[in-house]
């Protein structure tokens, strides 16, 4: 049973923080499935999800939808007059930027007694720039929508994909999945989410972050955090040959996604990415760019993790990674 904590859904953080690349077009259409994701949450009509937005609070509604169509429960309890029978949301609201800002969070049971209050946590941020400047790469258009397919409907639309396969067939322990909010704003939503879990942090045997994931095409799938353990690392490296990429790369830096603030509280961390590009932070970070086919190896290669950690003969080692 998970372990809420209804506290959360009461805070308010305000931080002042600040953080602070063009692909050919494919040939081919955008297939239904992850293609479909990507192409709404990086439509126009969302206006590049800036935190505290129409356009934000529009994907978070679709995700949302996404879980409950898998028949999911949310991680979290609402507040109610009978705490034993209250129901569960999948928000975990904050302030950040002077705007209310919220994390979706949602859970698949595990499937053995014995393991399924340890968790497996997926997770990517769904935030971007919105329609600022700020941060952009291009700042000398000003005001513009700036849709972050790559950055980070990818990894949105990966969580989606991996919660229906996992939903389908559930592993031994239980998995997280977590989309994170506020993360171009410093990490804002997973810094949040470190301080209030929804489950012991202690009780999470990996966290595996998505981000930025759809621009694979003949480039390494580098998988960031060269802290991490050996057997970690030699499992992932297994993985990812047996799921035919051509090359994989350890990144040198766990410092500038979600997954540091979990390394920072010790938690064994993976990323996987398919790097940056020259129309990161941009507005031509288009969906039409996206290598579905790359993004859907990348799940693939998620997938095998997930499964291999969450399975019983798993056993999580302990984390020689140093917090960034």
């Amino acid at each position: 049973m998970i372990a809420l904590r209804r506290r959360a859904n009461r805070l308010a953080v305000v931080v002042a923080a600040a953080l602070a690349c063009h692909a050919p077009t494919p040939r081919e259409p955008l297939p239904a499935g992850v293609g479909a994701d990507i192409a709404y949450l990086a439509d126009p009509a969302r206006q590049g999800r800036g935190v505290g937005s129409p356009g934000s609070a529009a994907a978070a509604r679709f995700i949302v939808s996404r879980y409950r169509a898998l028949a999911l429960d949310g991680a979290f309890a609402e507040e109610c007059a009978a705490p034993q029978v209250c129901p569960s949301t999948f928000f975990q609201p904050f302030m950040a930027e002077g705007t209310t800002a919220r994390n979706i969070v949602a859970v698949i049971h595990g499937a053995d007694s014995l393991l399924a209050g340890e968790y497996v946590l997926v997770g990517a941020h769904y935030d971007h720039l919105g329609v600022s400047p700020a941060f952009s790469n291009d700042q000398n258009l000003g005001v513009a929508v700036r849709p972050g397919a790559d950055d980070n409907a990818s990894g949105t639309a990966a969580v989606l994909e991996l919660a229906r396969r996992l939903a389908e067939r559930p592993a031994a322990r239980s998995i997280l999945l977590v989309n994170f909010d506020a993360e171009e704003f410093g990490m804002l939503g997973s810094a949040l989410f470190v301080r209030y879990p929804p489950a012991a942090l202690d009780s999470i045997v990996l966290m595996l972050n998505l981000d930025m994931v759809g621009r694979l095409r003949r480039r390494d799938l580098l998988i960031d955090g060269s802290g991490a353990n050996d057997a970690l690392r030699a499992m992932a490296d297994s993985v990812a040959k047996s799921n035919a990429v051509r090359s994989v790369r350890w990144s040198g830096s766990i410092g500038r996604s979600d997954h540091a603030s979990f390394a920072a509280m010790h938690v064994p961390t993976i990323m996987l990415t398919s790097g940056e590009h020259t129309d990161y932070h941009r507005v031509t970070d288009l969906a039409a760019r996206i290598d579905v086919k790359g993004l859907l190896r990348i799940v693939d290669v998620a997938e095998g993790i997930i499964r291999t950690v969450g399975a019983r003969g798993w056993m999580p080692p302990a984390t020689t990674q140093a917090a960034p």
